[in-house]
């Protein structure tokens, strides 16, 4: 079954199958410098700070590590960011995810489309596998299988790649959990191997980047297994209960191990990260405004009620509850007008043996209230530990596309199979939605009203016409279902027809892609910057913020990671809170290094603080003139870089001594010098300090000390040296001893069940 859904999954990136083009949103690009002089404002598309991470983020990260393992070693530390910064332990980096291969074994920026349709596969393959689980017809798996692949969430998340590769492994999380709980009558059922399964599932869930996904998929998969305990219970068959929950915390410690050399160096940071902090009433309150806001459920049935950033003129204008600014993807809750209608009438029939309607109900009621940042957030913002720093309650979303999409297959399920399906039900089923429609659009019509009339050319009006035919043609095929007069052949697949149409138009031309020339290429300023850089860094001026509606800026935070530059900038969800602290002193007195808009990324503010040269800087980067002492202009790409005289650069002698530095290895996880000084001293090398790092003198092991608050530094003889620092941080050690014995045991476990297998061939 999984060829189908592929097919459709290709079908949605016809750019990048048919057109050559690469699935990332490389346009963004020509809103900065130096890129943005080769388009007219008039040719940039329209700014997508969510989005834009894609290129900002995700292909630099996936490039590095590509290439970083390409050249024989782990890229447990990266160099070209923050003045150096740990890499596996941001989760997002994905370094050790399986699913991440096709980066490693093709170009990245070509890889980026082929693993959305692997994810978008394995999605929709694995919600299938799912449905067929509790019984359903194969007709009603498709149905399951598209909504929940296909639906507005995943699709709106696509160019973040981390979201999908963790969702795609829900389902078949859940598939387990039903499997582990299964009554000791089935003759089918080891327990012991189908524990294992779901260990290491849950293990890809938390390797695949997104903590705050797979921490919903631990939450649903926690939840199933409480309702399937109760219901076990009422069976009386405690036994099958306490052996099901022995195989769950056997999985879940499996899980741990799988999942520790990435997990262990992410809580290594994030307890010294810029957003480590106490939970707190303010942070909840800051968290909580983040929410979706209750009017913007009409895109239930509306998906472009607030407009939609990939279409022209209709530029999405949504606020979170707190009225501020919001991303679309934030507020995906569009599933599809036959989802919906089958979902509903699923409600309204709940009483089916073994369907676990009360479930999949309460797990959407469920992801609604954390979304809308209802009280129940609160349980897991103070109880959760790490929860605080998740992002905005609006991704529990995707426990609402699987629950929903669910429920949808349920109800065609109902409607198509059984004849006892009363009309009156589903005229209700019809009914509701359009109740439910009416009064949320009369919330939300004062924000629409205003955006008629400060946005040019919007109007939501023209999209009535198409969701009122959709809505028609569902509930036609409801009322026909329930009625028995599309129970034969072909006609039973007309529903899974028009919800695959559905959510194509809306969403087949939401992501764009570009031509791979367009990713981060060459120009003038940048060959002089990577021709003289050398191992010294660059550091381009930021005196403005980055704003939600197309920043101004040149090379950007992460664009240096891209093009091989070491930057004192960054960009990421995590990096130490010491090297904020660092920056916020080079932008001196009162000032914030981030801006307000986007608080995980770290701008040059002042180009003349004194602590500029002590970071190895070489040159500096402005989009507008400098008047600097000692320095030395150059204008490329009406860019002005500066290049410091007598700059000392990222290594030198201290501490009483003179002398010089020669670079023998600049490696991400190695650096070594050949250090000559006229009397004992130390070597100052301006890389950030952190855990992990050892050195060694004439290959004796060395003390590393912390100065200027940030850098290192390691004693020296008189005379020449050779010293060396390598990065082997005991957090990845521990975790990776972990998983090679997760991974023993899983192998192990295949070897046993290989040979029960040809046992009972030979026995048959």
């Amino acid at each position: 079954m999984p060829l189908p859904f592929f097919l459709l999954a290709c079908l949605l990136l016809w750019r990048v199958v048919f057109a050559g083009q690469v699935f990332i949103p490389a346009h963004f690009l020509y809103h900065l410098a130096p890129w943005s002089q080769s388009r007219l404002p008039e040719d940039r598309p329209t700014w997508n700070p969510l989005m834009y991470d894609s290129v900002g983020q995700f292909y630099p990260w996936r490039k590095f590590a590509a290439e970083t393992l390409r050249s024989g070693s782990l890229p447990l530390w990266n160099p070209f960011q923050f003045s150096g910064t740990p890499f596996v332990a941001n989760s997002q980096s994905a370094v050790l995810y399986p699913g991440n291969l096709l980066y490693y074994l093709m170009d990245p920026a070509r890889a980026a489309g082929w693993s959305v349709i692997l994810h978008l596969t394995l999605a929709a393959s694995f919600m299938y596998l799912f449905l067929l689980a509790l019984g359903v017809s194969r007709m009603a798996g498709v149905f399951g299988g598209i909504a929940y692949a296909f639906s507005t969430w995943q699709i709106s998340w696509l160019h973040l790649p981390t979201f999908l590769a963790t969702s795609c492994w829900l389902p078949l999380a859940l598939y387990g959990t039903l499997r582990l709980f299964a009554p000791d009558s089935d003759p089918a059922n080891r327990r012991w191997l189908t524990a294992v399964g779901l260990g290491f599932t849950l293990g890809m869930a938390m390797l695949a980047g997104h903590l705050q996904i797979a921490f919903y998929v631990l939450l649903a998969t926690g939840l199933l297994a409480l309702y399937l305990t109760a219901a076990r219970l009422r069976e009386r068959s405690g036994r099958t209960a306490v052996c099901a929950w022995i195989g769950l915390l056997g999985a879940l410690a499996l899980t741990g191990m799988i999942a520790a050399p990435q997990v262990l160096p992410s809580l290594e940071l994030s307890r010294q990260s810029h957003r480590a902090a106490p939970v707190s009433v303010q942070g909840y309150a800051a968290y909580t405004a983040y929410a979706v806001s209750l009017p913007s459920l009409v895109t239930l049935f509306l998906p472009d009620f607030y407009g939609n950033p990939s279409l022209a003129g209709a530029t999405y204008f949504g606020t979170s509850r707190g009225n501020m600014y919001f991303n679309y993807a934030e507020n995906a809750l569009y599933l599809g007008l036959p989802t919906l209608l089958f979902a509903v009438f699923a409600l309204l029939r709940r009483r089916q043996p073994g369907r676990m309607i009360p479930f999949l109900g309460g797990l959407a009621l469920l992801s609604l209230l954390l979304a809308l940042g209802t009280a129940v957030c609160a349980l897991l913002y103070f109880y959760v530990p790490g929860f605080g720093q998740s992002g905005s309650p609006g991704r529990a979303l995707v426990l609402w596309a699987f629950a929903m999409s669910a429920l949808g297959a349920l109800g065609y399920e109902k409607l198509a199979q059984d004849a006892a399906a009363p009309a009156r039900t589903a005229l209700v089923a019809v009914t509701l939605p359009v109740i439910a429609c009416v009064f949320l659009a009369m919330l939300g019509q004062a924000d629409v009203q205003h955006a008629e009339r400060t946005m040019t050319g919007f109007s939501w009006r023209p999209q009535i016409p198409r969701q009122a035919g959709l809505f028609a043609l569902s509930g036609l095929m409801l009322m026909a279902l329930a009625s028995g007069r599309m129970r034969t052949g072909w006609m039973t697949a007309l529903p899974i027809g028009l919800l695959a149409l559905d959510l194509f138009a809306n969403g087949v031309n939401f992501n764009p892609t570009a031509a791979r020339a367009e990713v981060y290429p060459s120009t003038a300023s940048i060959a002089f910057l990577q021709e003289r850089a050398g191992h010294d860094r660059i550091m381009p001026v930021h005196t403005r913020n980055w704003s939600f509606f197309g920043p101004d800026a040149a090379l950007p935070p992460n664009s240096a990671l891209a093009l091989g530059l070491r930057d004192v900038q960054g960009y990421d969800s995590l990096f130490p809170g010491q090297y904020k602290a660092f920056m916020n002193r080079i932008a001196g007195e009162g000032r914030d290094a981030s801006p307000p808009e986007v608080g995980n990324m770290v701008f040059a503010r002042d180009p003349s603080s004194p602590l500029v040269r002590l970071a190895g800087v070489r040159y500096l980067i402005s989009p507008s003139p400098l008047s600097l002492p000692d320095t030395r202009e150059t204008v490329l790409d009406n860019l002005y870089l500066y290049e410091l005289i007598g700059a000392p650069g990222r290594a030198q002698v201290m501490g009483g001594a003179e002398g010089s530095a020669a670079w023998r290895e600049d490696s991400p996880t190695r650096v070594t010098l050949t250090v000559t000084a006229d009397a004992p001293g130390a070597l100052t090398l301006a890389d950030q300090f952190y855990p992990g790092w050892r050195a060694a003198v004439n290959g004796r092991d060395a003390p590393i000390e912390r100065v200027n608050g940030i850098f290192r530094q390691v004693p020296i003889p008189a005379g020449e040296s050779v010293v060396a620092f390598v990065y082997r941080p005991a957090s990845f050690q521990v975790g990776l001893y972990l998983m090679l014995t997760a991974l023993s045991v899983g192998a192990f476990c295949m070897t046993l069940r290989l040979a029960f297998w040809r046992d009972a061939s030979r026995s048959s």
